[in-house]
């Protein structure tokens, strides 16, 4: 099975894109991983936050005395060459790896990418989570998780089982199979795989793949065991999709804690409110206070408000704590 690629993982000191302070790449010939690499790295600035370190256990003591990201650069390319790259959550690791080259005044090279979370969607819809943990579990593949290295064989491997169980003669073989379309990344940007419908679909076998299930909120970015608050706020600062509005969070939060969610929507470029009012955005619904079941109420005062504003005519909208959440992690 002659199934070539480089598989990448990063991991940053803080939700700023440019910070990355590990990164490894897998390389895979014929299907077989043949060879690895990994560099731990300097940030610049020189900070971690204390969120960031909970994640990855990655300190300033572990890379106090690292190449810098612009240093290690021609190493890495080399390390790269010509190979499509793969990751779990593609998106976030190349736009790290941009946004590391444009900080360190590196020439951004054409590349071509591709994700195991949109391969894994295609090649077995049935699965309830498509977090790299999860997909792994399901797989038997033991690893460290948000170790790049580590993180980096689990990618390969699911991108070699996917490929094995689709007999794909090579990774251009397999995304046919799948229906995917190739990332790209360069100087403009970068443009993500996606599922490509063809103008025939009842003419090919491939075409008549179940749709992917939805996934539920209790995926690896947004589950309470485990969350990816790091790749989530990075996520929505890349979006900024609460850009001028205002939010209101009301009963318990289970996803979040409260001081976690108020900076994810300021990192969405919103403002938190304590009340309700006529300038209200968006009222984020948590769990129903035990007080306010006490009190015999099924919503909150804070919910009851904006319904009336709403049926006044205000622009208020109410969505529940997962739905909100899953929105941003679907940008």
């Amino acid at each position: 099975m002659p199934v070539d690629f480089t598989a990448i993982d990063f991991e940053t000191a803080t939700r700023a894109s440019d910070s990355a302070c590990q990164l490894a790449a897998v390389r895979v010939r014929g299907g077989k991983i043949v060879d690895s690499a990994s560099w731990l790295i300097r940030p610049r600035p020189f900070y971690f936050s204390p969120q960031n370190i909970q994640i990855h256990g990655i300190t300033p003591a572990k890379v106090r005395g690292e190449k810098e990201f612009g240093e290690l650069w021609p190493t890495i390319r080399q390390t790269f060459g010509d190979d499509c790259l793969i990751a779990h959550n593609a998106s976030f690791d190349l736009s790290v790896l941009i946004a590391c080259l444009t900080t360190h005044d590196h020439p951004i090279p054409e590349m071509q990418y591709s994700c195991t979370r949109a391969i894994a969607k295609r090649a077995w819809p049935h699965l309830p989570r498509f977090g790299l943990k999860p997909l792994s579990d399901w797989l038997g593949v033991r690893f460290q998780h948000h170790d790049a290295l580590e993180d980096s064989i689990a990618c390969a491997k699911i991108a070699i089982a996917a490929a094995e169980e689709a007999n794909a003669e090579s990774l251009e073989d397999l995304e046919k199979h799948l229906k995917l379309s190739r990332g790209t990344a360069g100087p403009w940007g970068k443009n993500g795989p996606k599922f490509v419908r063809s103008g025939r679909a009842s003419s090919s076998a491939t075409s008549r793949l179940p749709k992917p299930a939805p996934e539920p909120i209790v995926d690896a970015m947004m589950t309470r065991e485990g969350t990816d608050l790091q790749r989530l706020l990075i996520r929505a600062e890349f979006v900024r999709p609460l850009t001028g509005k205002r939010v209101v969070f009301t009963g318990t939060l289970t996803r979040l804690q409260r001081e976690e969610a108020e900076q994810l929507v300021a990192c969405c470029g919103g403002q938190c409110q304590s009340t309700v009012s006529r300038q209200t955005s968006l009222l984020v619904v948590g769990r129903t206070d035990a007080r306010t079941l006490d009190a015999g109420r099924r919503i909150s005062t804070k919910e009851e408000k904006a319904r009336q504003l709403i049926a006044a005519g205000a622009p208020v909208e109410i969505v529940s704590e997962d739905d909100w959440l899953a929105s941003i992690a679907s940008l």
